[in-house]
């Protein structure tokens, strides 16, 4: 009985390395992630406009403009703050949609596969937060770091209710690293 223990503990081990090794190999062969480089620190920012298309912008005003802030440190805790340019003739005037607005995480989700979203071959790593607007309540941001060191986000809202319910609103906004004023 000892000799079969010791053979069974043998190629578990074994297993295990092996995956272990697997594992480093992929990591190598894929390249892992290093997110430092999508960190706008004290002052940078990403900022661009929502993409003015039928399934691109619902509810959304048409070349709503988006400033984003992050901290890659804290992607699990705190991960940036979103702000839009709408003050003067959004919905939401005098103050804009959004006014650094914090992105909010659920810690939870960290332990749950809906951490592991991957859609599309083009994004390093993607994150769900809640984001609170000025007079709109709170909306769903989800976040692409792209391979090309520009953001994407996604907003959701959802929408009025009603009998029958109202359609939610939908916004997808690219975002480039540069310096924006709002």
């Amino acid at each position: 009985m000892t000799l079969f223990h010791g053979r069974i503990c043998r190629s578990l081990s074994g297993r295990a390395a092996g995956a272990s090794l697997l594992w480093l190999a992929l990591c190598a062969g894929l390249g892992c992630r290093n997110l430092d480089r999508f960190d706008t620190g004290e002052r940078g920012a990403y900022c661009g406009q929502i993409i003015n298309g039928v399934f691109t912008r619902r509810g959304f005003d048409e070349g709503l403009g988006m400033r984003l802030t992050l901290d890659v440190d804290a992607l699990q805790q705190a991960p940036g703050r979103l702000s839009t340019n709408d003050a003067e003739t959004g919905s939401c005037a005098p103050q804009p949609l959004f006014d650094q607005a914090p992105l909010q995480v659920t810690p939870e989700l960290f332990a749950d596969p809906l951490s592991l979203l991957e859609f599309g071959a083009t994004r390093d790593h993607n994150f769900v937060a809640w984001v609170d607007s000025t007079c709109q309540g709170s909306a769903l941001a989800v976040v692409s770091l792209m391979h090309t060191g520009d953001v994407e986000v996604r907003l959701l809202r959802r929408g009025e209710p009603s009998d029958p319910p109202g359609p939610g609103d939908f916004g997808v906004f690219q975002l480039q690293r540069t310096d924006c004023e709002f």
